[in-house]
């Protein structure tokens, strides 16, 4: 049986997807294929950024997809808390980032730039999110049962 690892590509940048840097440590990330759905992922803290609709892409995967992304996103002992850190800059934009909560869940928390829509999550973070409603509310309104 394939390790999560076995079933991700690795994915050079390009002009219209370049690379993505880390606003928690300022390290490139790396681009990785889950699926269809190119993700960016910052091997120093596990950190992943998605850009606009791919956590919408993420949901409507096969549940062997979703093993990957558990397996990959674990949170790390030293992460440094949103509430101590405080907000963040988009990565694509520069703009200071707003913190969202799943309105069911308020310990499933991300980032997401006002400007671009893309999301950036703390190791362990979109794990989270996909035990909890708010993706299943996203497949509904992707008219994805």
């Amino acid at each position: 049986m394939p390790g999560p690892w076995d079933l991700i590509n690795d994915v050079e940048p390009t002009g219209e997807d370049p690379v993505v840097v880390n606003p928690l440590n300022g390290e490139a990330m790396r681009k990785l294929d889950i699926g269809g759905v190119k993700i960016d992922r910052c091997d120093s803290t596990g950190a992943i950024w998605l850009d606009r609709g791919e956590l919408g892409q993420l949901a409507l995967l096969d549940a062997k997809y979703k093993r990957v992304i558990k397996a990959i996103d674990v949170h790390q002992e030293d992460d440094v808390p949103r509430k101590a850190r405080g907000r963040i800059r988009s990565p694509r934009t520069g703009a200071l980032m707003l913190i969202v909560q799943d309105p069911d869940d308020k310990s499933v928390e991300f980032d997401v730039c006002p400007e671009c829509g893309g999301c950036f999550f703390d190791s362990g973070e979109l794990a989270e999110l996909t035990d909890y409603s708010f993706v299943d509310r996203l497949r509904v309104m992707m008219g994805r049962p």
